[in-house]
């Protein structure tokens, strides 16, 4: 019985620290630093590439944070790149135009969103890679 209380409050505590980082900001700044940690972590990571002179980017991140927030998931993670200070990582996942999302599945690029789209088109395409089995 002790072991059942212990394992449902490791599980409180990672749902707790989730909860506790979706509220503060739902997505995370990537960079060189701290990318492969990230990716080896969670089950799905969306990068949302960037940049601070993108006008569409701008407006198109008001949109990625919404479904940030909807889709949030534990071992989801909602993650943006900013081009000019991470090169290296557009140039691994050969991100040629901005806006641009990497999704990542159990640590494989498995596709490159380009472009704006509708936040409910974009709410599907991100809710099909959430859904798929571990």
């Amino acid at each position: 019985m002790d072991a059942e209380l212990l394992k449902l409050s490791e599980k409180l505590e990672e749902r707790a620290a989730f909860l506790e980082q979706k509220f503060k900001d739902p997505i995370i700044e990537v960079n060189r630093h701290n990318i492969d940690d990230i990716i080896s972590k969670n089950q799905v990571v969306f990068l949302f590439f960037t940049a601070d002179w993108c006008g569409p980017c701008i407006s198109y991140l008001s949109t990625y944070r919404d479904l940030a927030i909807e889709l949030a998931k534990p071992r989801v993670v909602f993650a943006k790149v900013d081009v000019d200070k991470s090169a290296d990582i557009a140039d691994r996942y050969l991100i040629d135009h901005i806006p641009s999302i990497a999704v990542i599945v159990n640590s494989k690029h498995v596709d490159t969103l380009i472009g704006s789209m509708s936040k409910d088109k974009l709410k599907e395409k991100l809710s099909s890679y959430i859904s798929l089995p571990n």
